[in-house]
C-alpha cells in the first residue's frame, strides 16, 4: 500500500495535470504553466549551485566541494517543459549520496525547437563533458519520463558514434516509444495520476512535428541496446508509461545488457524524483544511488 504522502501527492497532481484540453497550443500553455509552479523543498546544505554553459547549452551544476563523480541528469516535463530549480532538490540529494556533481542542461524544448532539439543538446553535453576531462568511468547518465527517453537515446546515438559510454545509466519512468502503440497508455489512462492517453499524444505530435514517430532518436525502444552500459529502470504499475520500461528491460536484456527494474504500485509516474514530497521516493532513491556507485 502507497504511503500517506503518495497518496497525497496524487491526488494534488490528478487536480493540478489531468484535463481534457481543446487543443495542442492548450496543452502545452497548462503544463508549461502547472511545471513551472513554485516548488517550496530545501536543496541539501553544503552544496554549490551555480549556473554554466555547455557546448553553447545552458545548465545548472549541484556539486559537493571535491567531487568524485559527474552525474548528468536529464530533466522531463514531455518534451516541452520543466524547470531546473524544481530538480534541485532532487540533483542535491544524489550529488550527497554520491558525492558528485549534477549537471542539469536546459535544453531546447518544442513546440519552439521541435525534435531532434533536445536530443542534439543532450548529446553535444554529453560530448563536451567527455572532452573537457571528465572520465567516462566516473560519469553517469540519468533521466526522468521524456528525460529517460533522452538518456536511452544519448547512450545509444553515442555507442553508434563511437563516443565513450559512461558506467551505468537510471532511466525513470522513461517515455521510450512515442508511438501509442503500448498497451498501457490506454490501459491505465485513468489511473495515472498525471498523464493521459490523449495528453502523451498531444505531447508526442508537437514534439515530433511531423517527424516519424519510429526514429531511435525519438523512440529508443526501436534502437538496438547492444554494447550500452548497465541501466536501471523505474517505472510505477499505475503509469500509461508502464509497459515503456518493461519493454525496454526485455529487449535491452535480450542484447546482453545489464538490467536492474524497480517496479512500484500506487505511486505517481516518475516518484523518484519527489524525494522531497514522498517517502517512497527517499528509499528509491538510496537504491538509484547504490546502483550507480556499486558500479565503481
Amino acid at each position: 500500500m502507497a504511503s500517506a504522502s503518495a497518496v497525497a501527492a496524487k491526488a494534488a497532481f490528478r487536480a493540478l495535470l489531468k484535463r481534457d484540453f481543446s487543443s495542442d497550443e492548450d496543452a502545452v500553455s497548462h503544463f508549461r504553466r502547472v511545471l513551472a509552479l513554485p516548488f517550496p523543498a530545501p536543496v541539501p546544505r553544503g552544496l554549490s549551485i551555480e549556473r554554466i554553459s555547455i557546448a553553447g547549452v545552458p545548465c545548472e551544476r549541484l556539486a559537493v566541494r571535491r567531487p568524485e563523480m559527474t552525474i548528468l541528469h536529464l530533466h522531463g516535463g514531455a518534451f516541452i517543459g520543466g524547470k531546473l530549480r524544481t530538480y534541485r532538490p532532487f540533483a542535491g540529494r544524489l550529488a550527497k549520496l554520491l558525492n558528485a556533481e549534477v549537471i542539469l542542461p536546459d535544453y531546447r524544448l518544442a513546440p519552439e525547437h521541435p525534435f531532434p532539439a533536445a536530443p542534439e543538446d543532450c548529446l553535444a553535453v554529453y560530448r563536451t563533458l567527455l572532452e573537457c576531462g571528465v572520465e567516462a568511468d566516473k560519469l553517469a547518465v540519468t533521466g526522468d519520463s521524456a528525460g529517460g527517453n533522452l538518456t536511452l537515446a544519448t547512450l545509444q546515438t553515442a555507442r553508434d558514434l563511437r563516443i565513450a559510454l559512461p558506467r551505468c545509466a537510471v532511466a525513470i519512468s522513461p517515455g521510450a516509444d512515442i508511438s501509442g502503440r503500448l498497451p498501457s497508455w490506454r490501459e491505465n489512462d485513468r489511473r495515472d495520476a498525471m498523464l493521459s492517453y490523449s495528453t502523451i499524444q498531444i505531447m508526442a505530435k508537437v514534439y515530433l512535428r511531423g517527424h516519424p514517430h519510429d526514429d531511435p532518436r525519438a523512440s529508443p525502444l526501436n534502437g538496438d541496446f547492444t554494447g550500452l552500459p548497465p541501466l536501471l529502470l523505474t517505472v510505477s504499475d499505475q503509469e500509461c508509461l508502464r509497459d515503456d520500461a518493461y519493454a525496454v528491460a526485455a529487449k535491452a536484456r535480450s542484447q546482453g545488457v545489464r538490467v536492474e527494474l524497480l517496479a512500484r504500485p500506487d505511486l505517481p509516474h516518475a516518484w523518484p524524483v519527489l524525494n522531497a514530497l514522498i517517502s517512497e521516493s527517499r528509499e528509491d532513491l538510496q537504491r538509484i544511488a547504490h546502483f550507480v556507485g556499486s558500479l565503481a
